[in-house]
């Protein structure tokens, strides 16, 4: 964590000021302790940890008296996807280790031993840390987010982080969409916001390693000042927050004037596929953002135009009926000006240009012949499927062609001297760009 950040930030509790202890040097703080009128918040392995359980004062304590290894084994939880996964993680911090069975209990058990010893093992790549983790659920989850279809529209949306100087991605899990932003907007600040420290502390270590990274709940204020972010992007998310009205008022407090507001991925509560317990229909979203200039698109659309012709397109929203019928997603995006709605053109190729450590998507196998390369889907829905857009088809079960040696060097060499046949690998997600030790 940046002292900078840390020393802007406001208790979402009280509001008031903070003031840090640490025994750290430099401007970038590993293991600290946040004091402000709601009491004392951990920094854990460079997280900030702003969540107000029975958790905190047991890890506050381990901070100080300077037992950081225990510190960790204590904030790591054991991931989860599923419902009930995730609401044994909410009750356990709500009850309380310390209530139950002290701190040592707290930072002890086989489970705890075990998310300690895979999350701090010295890996080569993010890859050989899923691979260990030996639960395929989750580790195909982060392993093939980058082209899941839930996250097919988060590629787009990014585009709207170029140009823009402080970043915030709510409820972003690893960072992989905060990952895409910050490649096309190198220059930006980037803070990373989950309710899960797990999730935070990999994201520090493997995807975004430049960003601040904090780990709080949605349904209290947020902790920056009014202004902060002149983007605020959010996807996947809002369906697991109570507190919806709330959230997007924060979102409006810490956006600047000229920010912008961008929600891919909405669940439509019309869907069939239930996820999380408080998806609305188009019309509730609409109505988080109805005093803002505001766009609401159906998301096959917003991914079609993308990796058809490269294409966004915020002139217009869609019209409620379609949006009523867009079981698979929906997308929003918000401003308190017009300048935004306009139509982005040659994002594909804005994509291709900023690529900075390309590779073949790890979805995929790679077989080189005679005859030329094979690419071949290794799994399905719902961590990949294919689809026809605008005329080609995307995440291709098979496909052939001749494109030469497909390591980053390579790729980036390919960019050079044969543009358009990257651009025929990239608007396929056959080949895709990733942290560089990511697989």
């Amino acid at each position: 964590m940046r002292h900078e950040l840390l020393t802007s930030l406001r208790c979402p509790y009280t509001g008031s000021r903070f003031s840090v202890e640490t025994s750290d040097s430099g401007a970038e703080i590993h293991y600290g302790i946040l004091r402000g009128e709601a009491g004392e918040f951990p920094i854990v392995g460079g997280v900030l940890r702003l969540t107000p359980d029975a958790l905190r004062e047991p890890l506050v304590e381990l901070v100080r008296t300077g037992q950081r290894e225990a510190a960790l084994r204590g904030a790591l939880e054991v991931p989860f996807l599923t419902n009930w996964g995730i609401k044994a993680t909410a009750l356990w911090r709500r009850v309380g280790p310390r209530r139950l069975f002290g701190h040592a209990r707290y930072t002890s058990g086989p489970e705890k031993s075990r998310i300690y010893r895979l999350v701090t093992q010295s890996y080569d790549t993010f890859s050989q840390l899923t691979e260990a983790a030996h639960d395929g659920r989750w580790t195909n989850w982060q392993t093939y987010r980058l082209s899941m279809p839930p996250f097919l529209s988060s590629y787009p949306l990014a585009h709207l982080a170029t140009g823009r100087r402080a970043i915030l991605d709510f409820g972003c899990g690893l960072g992989h969409s905060a990952f895409l932003m910050k490649r096309l907007a190198p220059q930006a600040d980037i803070v990373c916001a989950d309710y899960s420290f797990t999730s935070m502390f990999l994201a520090k270590r493997w995807i975004v390693p430049d960003a601040d990274c904090i780990c709080l709940d949605g349904d209290f204020p947020m902790p920056f000042v009014d202004g902060r972010f002149d983007f605020v992007f959010s996807t996947d998310a809002l369906q697991y927050i109570e507190s919806k009205a709330g959230l997007a008022r924060e979102f409006r407090r810490i956006l600047s004037t000229e920010g912008i507001i961008a929600l891919p991925h909405l669940h439509n509560r019309r869907s069939a596929i239930k996820v999380g317990n408080h998806a609305l229909t188009a019309a509730g979203y609409a109505s988080l953002f109805e005093d803002m200039t505001m766009r609401m698109c159906v998301e096959d659309d917003i991914v079609s135009n993308y990796f058809g012709c490269g294409v966004l397109d915020l002139t217009r929203g869609d019209a409620m009926s379609a949006l009523n019928d867009a079981t698979d997603g929906l997308t929003l995006v918000a401003a308190n000006t017009t300048a935004p709605f306009t139509k982005y053109s040659g994002l594909i190729n804005a994509y291709v240009d900023a690529l900075g450590h390309p590779g073949v998507n790890p979805a995929y196998s790679v077989q080189a012949s005679d005859n030329g390369t094979t690419f071949t889907r290794r799994l399905d829905a719902p961590f990949a499927s294919e689809r026809t857009v605008q005329g080609h088809e995307l995440l291709p079960r098979t496909w052939c062609g001749d494109t030469g040696p497909l390591d980053s060097v390579s790729l980036l060499t390919m960019r050079q001297k044969n543009p358009a046949r990257l651009v025929e690998l990239v608007r396929q997600l056959l080949v895709i760009d990733m942290p560089r030790s990511y697989a």
